[in-house]
């Protein structure tokens, strides 16, 4: 089902519609997991698809494909409101580990002045990149770790920006400072993956 999804989507040349995707264990994410991801925003890559509220599934290359070849991915967000702004936070909150996350929050993307057309497309987000994005590459034996998406709604006016000890280091970014400090708020959507490495 996912290759053809794909085949009407035009996402991939890949012919995934040949795959047996049967061998393939998808999983949903189910608890606390599960109540972190908002129904309304969702996250594509488009060799795989939609992996909102999802683990990544350890078949098809997928884990090594997320940590080596797979650009950011697609967002769409359903309830972006036409000429609202966006700032966009993809977080690791278990680096090293979840059992010891002395890391936390290590910063994978931020982006902000995304217009709320790009969001409601699903498609690639325009805007101004505060951080690159960075693959997910939990290291091996940590087991899995959690891919957090934070997004916000921009008071008009407001230029989040990320000030200069912050730019020298990725991991523990201390999020919830930088929302305050930028006028954000709480998130108006949050969702999550889950992957590992695939040499565990």
């Amino acid at each position: 089902m996912r290759g053809l999804w794909f085949i009407f989507w035009g996402l991939s040349l890949i012919p995934f519609s040949f795959t047996n995707h049967s061998e393939c264990d998808y999983q949903t994410l189910i608890g606390e997991d599960a109540d972190f991801c908002s129904s309304d925003l969702r996250v594509l890559y488009q060799d795989i698809g939609d992996v909102t509220c999802q683990y990544i599934p350890n078949c098809f290359d997928y884990p090594l494909s997320l940590s080596k070849i797979w650009d950011n991915p697609w967002i769409k967000y359903t309830k972006a409101e036409l000429g609202k702004l966006y700032t966009l936070i993809m977080v690791d909150p278990d680096a090293p580990t979840r059992s010891d996350p002395k890391y936390r929050y290590w910063r994978h993307w931020v982006m902000t002045d995304i217009p709320a057309r790009d969001l409601l497309t699903g498609k690639s987000i325009t805007g101004k990149v505060l951080s690159a994005y960075k693959r997910p590459t939990p290291p091996p034996q940590t087991g899995y770790h959690r891919y957090q998406f934070l997004l916000y709604i921009q008071p008009l006016g407001s230029s989040p920006h990320l000030l200069p000890n912050e730019e020298k280091s990725l991991g523990a970014w201390d999020v919830n400072s930088f929302a305050s400090r930028s006028g954000l708020g709480m998130p108006v959507a949050t969702t999550q993956f889950l992957a590992e490495n695939p040499q565990q």
